[in-house]
This record gives structure tokens, sequence and C-alpha cells, in this order.
């Protein structure tokens, strides 16, 4: 038996071709100086096909002769400073360029120290092991599968629809948002550093962290990276003069260059003239307040743009009013009623910081010490264990009297582990059930308490819920997915519909089967189309589907090529439904209190902005009112605003 060294699976010595991948069989290395196929390096990684290569070094197939499955071995290899003879594994320094050899060495193997860091973070490729053989060094990371960013856009003509691309924009920005926190800018954001992971769960990963620098390093020699049309002005000289608003820069330019078609002019033809147009000039049907923060995350004046990653994310989500880059500086001359109201905000929040030490006094004397349990699914590559670690921190903040012990369970053994606790009568004292049967719910407790708390009050979708087992934290609405561009595109200008035949009589419809019950509860049972019809690019036949908000990123990834519309159902009775569902095991009367408590956080501001807004799709809405509002507020959803009063739910 012989090894394909591009699928990795077994084949039989007399056939050519790899019988389960179609490759024919790769036999040496594809350029003289790439490691041969079949090598196997750290005593544990089959080398195979080289998928990737630069200035700096090569990227291969590899087979993990330990865990058994197929990962990418980045080999530092900088073309200029080394060389290899073909079927050789050392490699062979220029004498002259040893020292500079060995440093960029040192960066390569500190970019994978980088990279280690955050393992558990959706949006950075996650890193295994990283060692150093054959004269050079590796890092062993997880095989991407999919299309980087700068191909993406070549296949869709230099420019994709803009939902997609504010999508991408806060991905990305998230893991800046990660790095930043530990003081590390990336300096290299620009769409050939930006991959669109292909697969069911749509996910963006920011790579090549070999230019990421601390913000404070005292490092003497600072490597110049540029990437023209992406890097802004401080980044052209060799100085410290660095900090996140520089990959704010770089994160502007790439939207930029992703909603208008065009790449930015370089940053330092721009400090002499400037003649990059605002996006809305380019295109009428990107907003101001998209354009114009935008235009301000590019300004060249570091000053003028926005201090933090975040503070742009909510600009571009419309949780943000940005005024132009000429109007900020009018108002910035404008200092003595700058200084009143900053004192007046500072009054503000020394009552506001008073008060709350005060309620805080009094929440700590109210639970009594306890320790409680808290169980919840997760999804593989999620971040949702992270998220829930804050909300956490933030209860015992609250409440240091009491201990929580919580487990993140992935999420196809969750059940298993439920029906367990169930049989052993040891059910968690907080846990999710939103696919637990009410069979498996009897030994449950009652959820009422928490219904009836002051944080469920500012859930406005719960006034009639009186399910006694479960406690909803987030809800899904009917959404019509209408394409308006292509060969089955339909004319539909309206935010909103209230029966089928509002796209026409002869307009072939799909329904989403996984909410099949929820859209037939409000639109009654016909003949639909499969949703393949509808998703099938290439041979596309339907121009509606019927479905949630739920699929919304799904539905923005595997739609791309078209132009869309999201049209929502306005009747006077819209039926939606609930998601994410809590429940409560039995305790003793201060684990019970405590439990209660806890699911009661969940539903306030804390837990819904960490998890259901800051964390979840765009499309996984929070029952809370505010925050719901906020979510949906300058976004894809922002039309729902004006039916949101008129939801109902059937498991009322």
């Amino acid at each position: 038996m012989k090894r394909c060294y591009s699928c990795f699976k077994l084949f039989e010595n007399t056939e050519t071709v790899c019988p389960y991948c179609g490759r024919e069989e790769i036999t040496e290395a594809e350029e003289p100086i790439y490691l041969e196929p079949g090598l196997l390096l750290n005593d544990r990684y089959i080398i195979g096909e080289s998928i990737g290569a630069g200035g700096f070094g090569i990227i291969y197939k590899a087979w993990d002769t330990k865990l058994e499955n197929i990962v990418a071995v980045k080999e530092f290899f900088a073309s200029r400073l080394v060389t290899r003879a073909k079927g050789e594994k050392k490699v062979i320094v220029n004498k002259k360029s040893i020292d500079e050899f060995n440093y960029r060495k040192d960066r390569f193997l500190a970019e994978a120290k980088t990279m280690a860091q955050f393992g558990e973070h959706r949006n950075i490729p996650n890193v295994f092991e990283f060692f150093e053989e054959n004269g050079t060094a590796y890092i062993v990371m997880e095989l991407l599968k999919g299309m980087a960013l700068n191909d993406y856009l070549k296949v869709h003509d230099g420019k994709i629809e803009k939902d997609f691309a504010l999508l991408i924009t806060n991905e990305v920005g998230r893991a800046l948002n990660a790095l930043h926190e530990k003081g590390i800018i990336h300096r290299d954001v620009a769409p050939d550093n930006i991959f669109i992971c292909s697969g069911k769960d749509l996910k963006i990963k920011l790579l090549d962290l070999g230019a990421a620098k601390l913000a404070d390093s005292t490092d003497e020699v600072i490597d110049i990276i540029l990437k023209p049309g992406f890097s802004p002005y401080e980044q052209y000289d060799n100085s410290n003069n660095i900090g996140p608003w520089t990959d704010v820069y770089a994160l502007g330019a790439t939207l930029y260059a992703m909603i208008t078609g065009y790449k930015p002019d370089e940053s330092t033809n721009r400090k002499q003239v400037d003649n990059v147009k605002p996006p809305m000039v380019l295109d009428d049907s990107i907003s101001e307040n998209l354009s114009n923060a935008i235009m301000k995350a590019m300004a060249i004046d570091k000053h003028m743009r926005f201090k933090t990653v975040n503070d742009f994310l909510k600009a571009i989500n419309g949780e943000k009013k940005v005024i132009t880059l000429e109007k900020e500086r009018r108002l910035k001359k404008i200092k003595r009623a700058a200084g009143i109201v900053l004192a007046c905000a500072a009054i503000g929040v020394m009552g506001f910081y008073s008060r709350n030490m005060y309620e805080e006094k009094k929440e700590v004397k109210e639970l009594k010490p306890a320790t409680i349990s808290v169980w919840y699914s997760v999804e593989e590559g999620s971040t949702e264990e992270s998220a829930m670690n804050e909300v956490i921190d933030d209860f015992k903040k609250h409440y240091p009297n009491v201990k929580i012990e919580s487990k993140a369970i992935p999420e196809e053994k969750y059940k298993e582990a439920i029906e367990k606790a169930k049989k052993e009568k040891k059910l968690p004292n907080v846990f999710e059930s939103t696919d637990i049967s009410m069979d498996d719910l009897k030994e449950a407790r009652d959820v009422r308490n928490v219904i009836v708390s002051d944080q469920a009050k500012e859930s406005v979708f719960l006034k009639k819920y009186n399910n006694p087992k479960k406690v909803p934290l987030g809800i899904v609405v009917p959404v019509a997915y209408v394409i308006t561009s292509g060969n089955t595109a339909i004319e539909y200008q309206d935010n909103y519909f209230s029966a089928i035949d509002d796209f026409g009589e002869k307009t072939k419809i799909s329904i989403d089967d996984g909410y099949k019950d929820m859209i037939e509860a409000n639109l009654g049972s016909n003949e639909w189309a499969d949703k393949k019809e509808f998703l099938n690019e290439d041979k596309n036949t339907s121009a509606v589907l019927l479905s949630s908000s739920m699929e919304l990123d799904n539905i923005k990834q595997n739609t791309a090529k078209y132009e869309k519309k999201y049209v929502f159902l306005n009747t006077d009775k819209v039926i939606c439904d609930y998601t994410y569902e809590w429940s409560l095991g039995n305790g003793s009367e201060n684990e019970n209190k405590a439990s209660d408590r806890f699911l009661s956080w969940m539903l306030g501001n804390i837990y819904q902005n960490t998890l259901m807004i800051s964390r979840c799709n765009d499309g996984q809405l929070p029952i809370n009112e505010a925050c719901f509002k906020k979510k949906i507020t300058g976004g894809s959803l922002n039309a729902l605003l004006k039916v949101y009063k008129n939801f109902e739910f059937e498991k009322e």
C-alpha cells in the first residue's frame, strides 16, 4: 500500500491515481527547494503536497500520525536568504545573511507563539505546535479550506455584496479586537490575509500574524510592512508610531475595496493630494453613515480615526452616527463647549457609580454562599464558551458568595449528557434545554420566579410566556429572502409583505423545512419549492426563500453572487419562535436562589449584549427589548423596528 499525499488515504501500489480524491500519484516535490512528499517531520508529521508559498515560507499539507488527521505545516523559508538542494531536508543559509536569517526565524516562531494564545478564537487559525528542525522552523496549524478574500474578489469582479462585506469586516474586527486586548497590532490587514472558509458554518479567518508587533515593543529593528492601498501613512517610516489605529485604517481600506470595487490610493499619495472618493459617491446604494465611517477609518491623520476597532464596527453596523471628516475637523475647534460636555458627563458618571456601589452592596446581602453548576452545549469553533465566562465573571463580581462550576459540552454529546444526569437524578442547577423534550424535564424546577424577575420585565417578548420549565434567551422571526438580480430575479421594492401573492402569482417560492411550521403558521400551507432551488447559484430557479432570521449569515454566504433583499412579514399578528432555552435543576435553598438569580441575569443587558449581540450572527435576536432594538438598528434587519410590536409566539 502507498499513501496519497493530497488526501493521505492509503491505496494499492499498482494504482497511479488515488481512488479517493482522484489525484494522480504525487512522487516528487513541485519545486526543487520544497520538501519531498513522504518526509517525516518531528517524528510525527508526514509531508504532503505544497499548497502555498511566499517570500518567507512554504505551506504543506501534512498527515498527523498521532491524531490521524490532516494539518497544515508552515516552513520558514526566506527565499532570498536560504536555498535547499533537491531531495535534501536541511536548508542552506547564505553566509552573509546568517544574522538576518536568525532574526527572521525568531520572528517566525514569535508568530507561532502569538497565534497559539488565541487557539479558541473563531477568527484566528489554531496553532497546534511549533518546532525547529532541518536548520529552520515549522508551525503546525489547522488546515483551512476555502478561498482568500483577494481571490474571492477576483471571482466576483472585484466587488461583493455590501451585507457580506460587512459580515467579513465584523468577523475580522473581532479577531483584531482580541489581538489589541493583548497589546498586539497585526500591521498587515488586507484581502490576501483574510480567508473565507468553506463549509456549513461560515468562518472568516485573519491570517499571517508574522508581521504582528506588540504596541509597546521596544525592538530596535522595526520591519516596514507595506500593502499599497491598505497600509496607513505611519507604516511607511521605521518608527514605533503604530497602534490599534494602524489596523483600523487597513480594515477600513479593505471594506472600501470590497463594497466599491476600487482599491484606495496609496496613503503616501493621499498625504499630498487626497483623491479617494467617499464610497457613497461611487455607489449611491451605500448609506451616508457607512460611507462616513469608512472614510473616518481611512483618515490620513491617525488622530482623526476611530480609537478602536470596536468603535469602527459600531459605526458600520449603524450603532453610532458618524459625520464627515470635514465637519469633525470644524467641531474639534470648539474646545470650550467640548470641555463643558465632558465635565457634565463626568458628574453623571460619578452619580451613576455611587448609585451602583449602593446597589451592589445590597445585592451581595441577598444571596447566601452557594455553589451552582451551569451546563451548555457548544458548536465546534464557536466563541460561546469565552462569552459565557465573561458573563459568569460579571455575575461573580456582583455576587461573590456564589461559586459557579460551568461545563461547555460539545453539541453532539450534550443531549446524552443531560439524559444521563436525569437518570442519575443529578440535573445541573442551570442548563441549556433548547432541544430537550418536556418529558425529559419532568424533574426540572419551575422557572416562573425567573419569568417575573426585574430582568425579565425588560424582555417584551416574554410578557405572555407561560412554559413552567424553560426560559428562552432569544427569538427567531420569519424572513423572505428575495433575489433582485440574475435570471430568476423579481422586482420588489417594499421591505414588507403580507401574503405570498405579493411576490407575484408566477414566482416560484422555496421554503426552509427547518422553519416550515413557523412559516405555515403565518401563511398557511402551500406547494413550496425546495430550498436548494434558491441556494443553487449556478442553476437558481427560485427567486424567494421563506426562512428565518437565524439563516441570515448562511444566505449571505451561499448567495453572495446575487443582489438580494430581506423582506419581513407585516400583518396584525406575526408568529415567531423562541430559541436558546434554559432550565433549572433542583438543589438546596441557597443553590436554588443563586440559580434563579443567575438565569435572570442572563435575561439582562450584560448577558444579552455579551453573547446575543457581540458573539452571535446577525440573525440571532436577543429577547431583551433594548438589546433587540440595538442589534437590528441600522443593519440588515432594521425594518423589523416597524413590526416587532406585532410579534406573537405559538409556544406562549
